[in-house]
Formats: structure tokens, sequence, C-alpha cells
């Protein structure tokens, strides 16, 4: 028998590769999550999201992560601060901040917007001290 010839992929080529599976276009998928990753501690806040098709871990084209952050009341209603963060090419986004006001005021939420083989995936979670409560499914 001849031994066969393995060839690795390069760090170079195996990103290009997952680039295009990223930016292919295909059917929307029943079977895409969007999963938390996120923590509310006393002075820290984590927001995050992992993403599977089909049980399988995946990168997607274009992340963007939306934080709505509880820092106060003004005549009864909840005053927010906002912040985002943008990635491209990404299977784990992410977005953290030192931040007290969301742990005093029990809770904060945020949204990940995923766009992975042409479509457009959302899904909203708030955050509270006990975990998280999801929100919809996307």
């Amino acid at each position: 028998m001849m031994p066969v010839a393995a060839h690795a992929e390069t760090w170079f080529q195996e990103a290009k590769r997952i680039r295009q599976e990223a930016d292919g276009v295909e059917a929307r998928s029943k079977k895409f999550e969007i999963i938390p990753d996120c923590e509310l501690a006393e002075k820290a806040v984590k927001a995050g999201a992992t993403f599977k098709d089909k049980g399988e871990r995946v990168i997607v084209r274009r992340a963007v992560i939306h934080v709505e952050l509880p820092v106060g009341r003004d005549k009864g209603s909840v005053v927010y601060k906002y912040r985002d963060r943008v990635v491209n090419y990404n299977g784990e986004p992410m977005w953290t901040g030192r931040w007290r006001e969301p742990w005093a005021m029990g809770s904060f939420r945020y949204t990940v917007t995923a766009t992975y083989k042409g479509n457009v995936y959302s899904r909203e979670f708030k955050v509270g001290r006990n975990g998280v409560l999801v929100g919809n499914p996307g």
C-alpha cells in the first residue's frame, strides 16, 4: 500500500474557508441557536453569545450585541445607557464593562443579532442576579 499524503490546512487556508462558509447563502435554518454567555456581578457586566447550527458550533458573518444598562431612575422611570459591540467572522462575540448600577437595579438586557448564511437571527436576553431569562427565540 502507498502511504496517503495528508495535507494539513494552514491557518490562512482555514480562515479563508471559515469566511467562505460564513458568507455562504442558504435557506433559513430552523436549527440555528443563539446561546447566551453572560454574567451580572456586583461591579461588572458581561454580555455575549455562542452560535450553533444543527448542534455544531459555527462562526457567523456579522454579530451585533446591543446592551441596555439601567443606571438609575428619573421620575419613576428607569434611565438606560446603551452599548454596542459589532464583530465580523466570530463565533463568540462578547461585550464587557465595569458597571455597578445594573447590580443595584437587579438586572440588565441585551440583544444579539447574527447574520449567518445570508439570514439574520436575533434573540433578546434579560440577565438578573439569579441568571438568564430568555426572550424571543429568533
